[in-house]
């Protein structure tokens, strides 16, 4: 049984006021999780560089800006919302791929962190005299698997070691004196075991660096992945997670003299709990299945038809019938997909027309990924905040949002 953090009248004023569907997000959720990251990294001069791409909104950012924590921003337009936020400098950093020599510019334009995905970039940068005063390179080291990310041999993410190696000795005779490493190899992963393996791996390359190069390692950013429960209440246990990171840092790194700063770059493990699809039931359907459709789709929360992922749902208006029997449906959207599901053969609470549905852990990669196939227009997002308001910070697309690009006669 999982728990929703916000206030069911909070949700209902938002329903009577603006309809639904739409997201919304408790900030206190998204506070503690920040505070519990960082305070389990408190052994090590440590920083989170919150992924953009898990929830993109500016208010949402902002809140990481008000806590002290960096951006990882995989494109020009997410550097321009870290901006928005009232990031700059170094506290974005720049982790792209397949990277025009123009996003490069604009990126060491605004003294951003210049995570090299392929490291053969470095030479047509500095061809082009574009010279990033922080480098980093993103190591694919081609020996880990994760259930998400896969066999990192089949990643098109990141440079082997021999590869970064070429590169560090052509900076070296630049006069370079200074690098970061980074790799990011697991997703929603939550085995502290896991995450000791590979960051030892990367600490053992980076003292090979350092010793065969002679080149200072300013920091290692050891991604992010920490997964969330989607299934359970059960909490993270991210002391565990860094407690296995500092037994390899101490192993490999602190006793040998090193002491290289640690970033991570977190996403769903900040925002993931935080938010909440609200739906309504708008059509019950029996063929084969029983099937409850919303007005939600695909288009809302993309994970289950991407990754047949679990999400668990809540039922706000059987929990006040009082909730007996239950049901086995499948809970679909009006996408002309069949895969346009957010949960099959799911046991729920008998349903009826107008039920309200909340979708839980929808506050990373949910909104983010919304898409306008079908011409489905893009629903809002609201906060609610530490001090117990509610926030729009998302309106409700348009038709004419939809359509303000298309141009010419017709």
């Amino acid at each position: 049984m999982k728990t929703i953090t916000i206030p069911e009248l909070k949700i209902r004023e938002i329903v009577k006021e603006y309809g639904t569907p739409f997201h919304i997000y408790d900030e206190k959720t998204i506070v503690d999780r920040l505070n519990n990251l960082i305070s389990s990294f408190d052994w090590v001069d440590f920083k989170e560089y919150f992924a953009i791409k898990a929830n993109p909104n500016p208010h949402i950012l902002k809140i990481m800006q008000e806590n002290n924590c960096g951006v990882d921003a995989a494109t020009v337009s997410e550097i321009k919302l870290a901006e928005m936020a009232g990031f700059s400098g170094e506290e974005i950093m720049f982790t792209s791929n397949l990277t025009t020599l123009d996003a490069y510019q604009y990126a060491v334009k605004r003294g951003c962190i210049i995570n090299i995905d392929w490291a053969a970039d470095i030479y047509e940068l500095l061809e082009a005299e574009i010279i990033p005063e922080n480098i980093c390179f993103r190591l694919n080291p081609g020996s880990i698997e994760n259930e998400i990310m896969g066999d990192s041999k089949e990643s098109k993410f990141g440079s082997t070691a021999g590869q970064i190696k070429e590169a560090i000795a052509f900076l070296v005779e630049q006069g370079i004196k200074s690098i970061g490493l980074h790799t990011m190899v697991v997703s929603n992963e939550n085995d502290p075991q896991i995450f000791g393996e590979y960051t030892e791996m990367l600490f053992n390359f980076a003292r090979e660096i350092i010793e065969e190069y002679q080149i200072k390692i300013d920091f290692i950013n050891i991604g992010g992945g920490i997964g969330i429960p989607y299934q359970s209440e059960t909490e993270v246990d991210v002391e565990a997670i860094a407690g296995a990171v500092n037994e390899s840092y101490d192993k490999i790194l602190r006793e040998n003299g090193l002491q290289p700063k640690i970033f991570m770059e977190s996403g769903r493990y900040i925002t993931g709990e935080s938010g909440y699809l609200v739906t309504r039931v708008i059509k019950e359907k029996e063929t084969y299945k029983k099937y409850l459709g919303v007005d939600a789709s695909m288009s809302d929360l993309m994970r289950p038809a991407m990754y047949r992922s679990y999400h668990h749902i809540t039922n706000l208006d059987a929990e006040v019938r009082g909730k007996k029997k239950m049901i086995e449906y499948d809970v679909i959207g009006s996408l002309c997909e069949n895969n346009d599901k957010f949960a099959i053969d799911r046991k729920l609470p008998e349903s009826k027309l107008g039920d309200l549905l909340v979708v839980h852990d929808t506050g990373a990669h949910g909104h983010a990924m919304g898409f306008n196939y079908n011409g489905m227009l893009r629903n809002g997002e609201f906060l609610y905040t530490i001090d117990g308001d509610i926030k729009q910070i998302r309106r409700d697309e348009t038709f004419e949002d939809y359509t303000n690009t298309v141009i010419g006669g017709y």
